[in-house]
C-alpha cells in the first residue's frame, strides 16, 4: 500500500481528534496539542514513530456501546505512514506519545469526525451532537521506509513459495502430468471441438466458470447466458486470453493460472494475491464484431420498445384507476395524485423533521401488498433526507400531523425501473394510505 492510499484509507475509516470541543473526559488526561489519552498499558521499548515511518497496529473505532471499525476483522494488519498532524490533537500527534508495545485510547467529539473528516452533510441518526467518540490502540511496529519495503518483499517471496506448493500439491493429488506452456499456464482440454481457433478480432461467445484453487467458487455463466469476449483485447487475465486462444469452437478445457500470468500480486478482486485461479471454458461460437453489434443493438431496441410499453401502460393504469374510484384530484408537478382521507390538526412537517407514519400499500387493483399496521409499527425517518421514497418525501410535507391521506405514486416516484421484490413490477404505478401520526 503506498502512503498516498494509506493516507485515503485512514481518512475514509477511522480518524481525526480535530479538537472542536475542548473538555475534559472522564479518566482521560489532556495532553500535549489537545490529546486527549488514556494508558491500558506502557511497554519497555523505547522506539516511538516518527515522521514518514510506518506504523503497524491493531485499533478500535468506536462511539460509547458500539464499535464501528475494529483492525481485528481485517485480513491485513493495519498499516499506514506517519505524516504531519492534521489538527491540533488528532491521531497522528496521539501516535507520537506511544512506543511500540503501549496501548492506548484516544478521545475525540465525533462531530469532528463525521462532519469535517468524512465529509457527511449531517450527523448520522445514531450520533449524538458532542458525543465523544474513541480510538483503542495498541502499537506493534514502527519501520522506516528501507525496512519496511524489505518487509513486503520478503513477505512477497514467501506467498510466491507458497503459491507454488499448493498449486504443486493440487497437480499430484489430480494426477495432472502436461506440462506447463512457457508462461506457466496448464491447458488441459475436455473436449476437442471441431472448428477453428480464435484470431484477433474475433468474438467469442463463452461459457466460463472460475474458482480459486483448492478454495471458492466465484462465477459460472454455464446454466445462463454466454458472454462476448473479443480475442486480443484485454479481457481477464493474461493466462485466461492465452487459454482461450487454445480452444477451438465448440470445445472444452481447464485452465489453472497461476498468478504471475494471472491476478498477480496484487490480486482482484475476491481473490487474494498469489493466488492460482481455475477456468473451465466452453468456446460456444465465434462471430464478427459487426455481428455482435447489431445483436446488441437489436436488444437495445427491444428493451426500449418494453420499456415505453410500460410506460403507456402505466399512465393507462393511473387513468383507470382514477376513473374507477371517481378522483377529482388533479396530479401534481411531480405526478403525484393526493387524495385527502382525514384533515389533521397538528404541525405541517419541515424538511429534516423526523416523522412517524402508518401505511398501507396497494397496487393498481386495490389488492393490499403490504401494511404497517399489522405489526403495529410505523415507519420513523427524517423527512427529505432520502431516507424513504420520493412519493413520501413529497406527500408527507403537504400533510398536517394527524392527517391520512392516499397516494397514487407513479413509479418515477415508488418502487422506479426495478420495482419492489415480487410485490411490484418495474414501471408498476402504486398505491399508499399515509396517516402521519401526533408526537
Amino acid at each position: 500500500m503506498s502512503k498516498g492510499s494509506a493516507f485515503l484509507f485512514i481518512i475514509a475509516f477511522l480518524f481525526v481528534l480535530s479538537g472542536c470541543r475542548h473538555e475534559e473526559y472522564p479518566g482521560f488526561t489532556k495532553g500535549k496539542n489537545n490529546v486527549y489519552y488514556q494508558y491500558h498499558y506502557r511497554s519497555d521499548d523505547t522506539t516511538r514513530p516518527f515522521m514518514h515511518s510506518w506504523v503497524t497496529l491493531n485499533m478500535d473505532y468506536r462511539l460509547e456501546d458500539t464499535v464501528l471499525f475494529s483492525s481485528r476483522n481485517r485480513k491485513e494488519l493495519l498499516r499506514f505512514s506517519m505524516i504531519e498532524p492534521i489538527f491540533p490533537g488528532d491521531l497522528y500527534d496521539g501516535l507520537s506519545m506511544m512506543h511500540v508495545g503501549d496501548s492506548m485510547s484516544f478521545a475525540i467529539v465525533a462531530d469532528s469526525f463525521f462532519l469535517k473528516t468524512a465529509g457527511f452533510a449531517d450527523l448520522p441518526d445514531f450520533v449524538t451532537p458532542g458525543s465523544p467518540m474513541y480510538y483503542d490502540v495498541r502499537l506493534l511496529n514502527v519501520q522506516n521506509d528501507e525496512e519496511y519495503a524489505q518487509e513486503l518483499e520478503e513477505r512477497k517471496k514467501q506467498l510466491r513459495e507458497e503459491e507454488k506448493t499448493r498449486l504443486q500439491a493440487y497437480l499430484e493429488e489430480n494426477k495432472i502430468t502436461v506440462p506447463p506452456t512457457e508462461s506457466g499456464l496448464y491447458y488441459l482440454p475436455l473436449d476437442e471441438g471441431y472448428g477453428r481457433r480464435p484470431d484477433t478480432g474475433d468474438m467469442c461467445r463463452v461459457f466460463l466458470e472460475v474458482s480459486i484453487l483448492g478454495g471458492d467458487f466465484l462465477y459460472s455463466n454455464f446454466e445462463g447466458t454466454p458472454i462476448d469476449v473479443e480475442y486480443g483485447k484485454g479481457f481477464d487475465t493474461e493466462g485466461f486470453r492465452e487459454g482461450l486462444g487454445m480452444t477451438r469452437i465448440g470445445g472444452t478445457a481447464l485452465l489453472i493460472v497461476p498468478s504471475p500470468i494471472g491476478v498477480g500480486e496484487r490480486g482482484r478482486e475476491l481473490v487474494p494475491p498469489f493466488t492460482t485461479v481455475i477456468y473451465k471454458i466452453m468456446l460456444d461460437t465465434i462471430r464478427t464484431v459487426e455481428e455482435v453489434h447489431q445483436e446488441r443493438l437489436a436488444r437495445k431496441k427491444a428493451r426500449e420498445a418494453e420499456k415505453q410499453r410500460l410506460m403507456d401502460r402505466e399512465k393507462e393504469q393511473i387513468a383507470e384507476y382514477r376513473a374507477r374510484h371517481q378522483i377529482r384530484e388533479e396530479p401534481m408537478p411531480s405526478g403525484l395524485i393526493m387524495v385527502p382521507i382525514r384533515e389533521g390538526t397538528g404541525k405541517q412537517p419541515e424538511k429534516g423533521d423526523k416523522v412517524r407514519v402508518h401505511y398501507i400499500l396497494y397496487d393498481m387493483n386495490d389488492h393490499e401488498l403490504e401494511s404497517s399496521y399489522r405489526q403495529d409499527k410505523p415507519v420513523e425517518f427524517p423527512l427529505g433526507k432520502g431516507r424513504a421514497i420520493r412519493a413520501w418525501d413529497k406527500a408527507i410535507p403537504e400533510m398536517k400531523k394527524g392527517g391520512k391521506v392516499k397516494v397514487i405514486a407513479p413509479s418515477s416516484l415508488a418502487f422506479g425501473t426495478r420495482g419492489k421484490d415480487t410485490l411490484v413490477a418495474p414501471y408498476q404505478p402504486v398505491v399508499f394510505v399515509l396517516e402521519l401520526l401526533e408526537d
